[in-house]
C-alpha cells in the first residue's frame, strides 16, 4: 500500500512537471492558434533559426518545438497569429474547407460536402447583428481575419445555442474575441463554421479549466488537490472492504458508515474520471448527475450518522422489536430519507435541465454546458452548497446537543466512578475518542469547504489545511475506523491468521471490565436521567464496545 502510494504521488508529480512546462512553452503560441509545418523533410533550416515552409519564411520567434514528439521526431508549428507576423488577427474556421459541421446532442463534427453536387461552401459570415460595428459591412470573414482551420479543444467542447438560449447570443469583434452575455472568449478559445444547410453559423466553445493561470500558480490546487483525491480513493475501498468482510462491524453503525464512504468514494472517482478523460456531451452530463447525486447522498448520510448518535445518547424511547429488528428498521427509514432526499434534489436538476417549459431565465444546473459540473455560481449555490449548507448547520446542532447530553450523563454518573481510578483513565479515553468522532464526523472539512466558496477574496493559504484536510477524507476515515487494533484482530481472526493466547488475554481483561461495570451499575441508584438511557441501555453498549473501541 505504501508503495503504491508513492509510486501515485511520483507519477503525479513527474506529470504535472511535464504539464506545466509544456503549458509554459505553448501559452504564447498555442496549438489551436498555430500551423505545423509539414511535411518535415521540406522544410528549409536557415543559418539564423528561422525556417521556410511553401515560400514562407518563419523567423525563429514565431516557431515552437512541440514536446509531443510524432514518428520519433519533434513537431515544429508557426505561430502565424503572434502579433508582427500577420497583419490581420487570427480566427478559427472549425472544419477545413471541403467540410461543414454537423452537430448532435451527443457531439460535433465535420463531414465532408458533397462534391458530386458542386456545392460551394461561401466565405464564413455570422448574421449582422452576431458581429460588432467595425464588421457589419464586411463581405466575409477572410477579408479582416487570417483563417486558422481547426477544432482543437483539449479539455472538450460544447455547442452555443442562441437560438434556444439568450444567454448564448454572442457577437464577435475585429480583435478576433467573441463575447456573450456572461462570457468573453479568445481566439484559442473557441471556433466557427457553416451548419449543413449552409444557412446558419454554429459557435463551439472550448472548455477551459477553472482560473487557468492560478492553477498552475497554485501548487496546493495543482499537486495537492489531485495527489489528495488519488490517495484517499484506494483508502476508501480499502474501509468498503474491511467493513463488508468483517460481520462484527456490520452493525447499524459500520453499514451506515459504509453507505457514507461509498457515496463518498463514487463522487471522488467519477470527478477524477471527469478531469483526466474526455467525455461527448451526453457522458459528461451523466457523468455529472452522478457526481452530484453521490455528493448529496454522502452528506445526508452523513446527517444520518449524527442524527442517530443524538438519538441514542437522547434516552427516547426505543423503537419495538429486539435489536436487530430495531436496527432493521431504523436502516429502512435512515435509508429512505438519505437515498430519498438525495433523489428528489437531483431529479429536480434533472428537470430543470431537460424539461422544455423550463424558462431560459431561471437558474438551471446546465451540466456538460462548460464542464461535467455546473456552469455558473448561482446554479452550484442553489443545487449543490444550498443542500450541503443545511445538512452541515443540522450536524453541527446535533453534535452540540449530543455533547451537551454527554457531558450532562457523566456528571450524573461521576460519583459511581469514584474510587476505581483504574478505570478512570480508559474512561475519559473512550469520552475523548467518542468527542474527537463526533466533531470529525459532522462535517466540519464540508463547513470550511462552504465559507471557502462564500469568501472567494481571501487569499487561497488561509484554506490550504481545511483544502487538504477534504481531498485527504479517504485516509481520515481510514485511520479513525479502521486503522484500530481491534480492527486488526478482527481482520486475522477473519482470515485465520489468530494468535489464540493473545484473544483470549484480551477477551477475558474486556469481558471482566464490562462486567465489572455492569454490575456496579445495576447495583446503584438510578437518576431520572440515567433511567432514560437504561430503556437504550443495549444500544449505549453497542456503542461503548463497538463504536468507540473498534472505531
Amino acid at each position: 500500500m505504501i508503495k503504491l502510494i508513492l509510486f501515485i504521488i511520483i507519477l503525479s508529480i513527474t506529470k504535472l512537471s511535464l504539464t506545466i512546462e509544456n503549458n509554459n512553452n505553448s501559452k504564447i503560441c498555442p496549438e489551436s492558434l498555430s500551423l505545423p509545418l509539414e511535411p518535415f523533410d521540406e522544410l528549409i533550416f536557415l543559418p539564423n533559426g528561422s525556417i521556410i515552409h511553401q515560400d514562407i519564411i518563419y523567423p525563429k520567434k514565431y516557431l515552437r518545438i512541440d514536446n509531443n514528439t510524432n514518428n520519433n521526431r519533434n513537431i515544429i508549428y508557426g505561430c502565424v497569429c503572434e502579433k508582427g507576423f500577420s497583419k490581420n488577427p487570427c480566427i478559427r474556421k472549425c472544419c477545413q474547407d471541403n467540410e461543414i459541421l454537423k452537430t448532435t446532442i451527443e457531439k460535433s463534427e465535420c463531414i465532408k460536402i458533397n462534391e458530386t453536387n458542386n456545392i460551394k461552401i461561401p466565405d464564413l459570415l455570422p448574421a449582422n447583428n452576431q458581429l460588432s460595428n467595425d464588421l457589419k459591412n464586411t463581405s466575409g470573414l477572410s477579408n479582416n481575419f487570417k483563417i486558422i482551420k481547426n477544432m482543437i479543444c483539449p479539455y472538450g467542447m460544447y455547442r452555443l445555442e442562441p437560438e434556444r438560449y439568450t444567454d448564448d447570443e454572442f457577437i464577435i469583434f475585429s480583435n478576433g474575441s467573441l463575447k456573450t452575455t456572461e462570457i468573453i472568449l479568445s481566439q484559442s478559445e473557441y471556433c466557427i463554421d457553416w451548419n449543413e444547410n449552409l444557412n446558419n453559423i454554429i459557435v463551439i466553445v472550448c472548455h477551459i479549466p477553472q482560473s487557468e493561470d492560478q492553477e498552475f500558480d497554485n501548487p496546493i490546487k495543482t499537486i495537492v488537490h489531485p495527489i489528495g483525491v488519488m490517495i484517499s480513493i484506494p483508502f476508501f475501498a480499502a474501509t468498503l472492504f474491511v467493513y463488508a468482510v468483517i460481520p462484527e462491524l456490520r452493525n447499524l453503525y459500520g453499514i451506515t458508515l459504509m453507505c457514507y464512504v461509498g457515496c463518498i468514494f463514487g463522487a471522488y472517482s467519477f470527478l477524477v474520471a471527469s478531469r483526466l478523460i474526455y467525455y461527448g456531451h451526453f457522458l459528461c452530463v451523466l457523468i455529472a448527475f452522478v457526481i452530484h447525486f453521490s455528493f448529496l447522498a454522502s452528506f445526508f448520510w452523513l446527517n444520518v450518522m449524527c442524527f442517530d448518535i443524538w438519538w441514542t445518547f437522547g434516552g427516547f424511547r426505543a423503537l419495538q422489536g429486539s435489536i436487530k429488528q430495531r436496527e432493521r428498521k431504523k436502516f429502512i427509514i435512515y435509508s429512505s430519507y438519505a437515498w430519498g432526499c438525495a433523489g428528489i434534489l437531483t431529479g429536480i436538476c434533472l428537470i430543470m435541465d431537460f424539461h422544455p417549459s423550463i424558462p431560459s431565465s431561471f437558474i438551471r444546473p446546465q451540466f456538460g454546458e462548460q464542464s461535467c459540473w455546473f456552469t455558473t455560481d448561482a446554479a452550484k449555490a442553489i443545487y449543490f452548497y444550498g443542500p450541503m449548507g443545511m445538512t452541515v448547520i443540522c450536524n453541527i446542532i446535533l453534535f452540540i446537543s449530543t455533547a451537551i447530553k454527554i457531558v450532562n450523563h457523566k456528571k450524573e454518573t461521576a460519583h459511581h466512578l469514584k474510587g476505581i481510578d483504574s478505570h478512570r483513565h480508559d474512561d475519559n479515553k473512550q469520552w475523548f475518542n467518542l468527542y474527537l468522532k463526533l466533531f470529525i464526523v459532522m462535517g466540519i472539512n464540508w463547513s470550511m469547504e462552504i465559507i471557502s466558496w462564500l469568501c472567494k477574496d481571501a487569499p487561497d493559504y488561509v484554506w490550504y489545511v481545511t483544502d487538504i484536510a477534504n481531498t485527504l477524507q479517504g485516509l481520515i476515515i481510514f485511520i479513525i475506523f479502521v486503522w484500530k487494533d481491534k480492527i486488526k484482530r478482527l481482520l486475522l481472526k477473519r482470515f485465520g491468521c489468530k494468535d489464540s493466547r493473545f484473544f483470549q488475554s484480551r477477551n477475558s481483561t474486556r469481558s471482566g471490565y464490562h462486567s465489572s461495570m455492569s454490575t456496579r451499575t445495576n447495583t446503584s441508584t438510578l437518576t431520572p436521567l440515567q433511567d432514560k438511557f437504561k430503556s437504550t441501555n443495549s444500544v449505549e453498549k453497542n456503542i461503548a464496545d463497538d463504536q468507540t473501541d473498534a472505531f
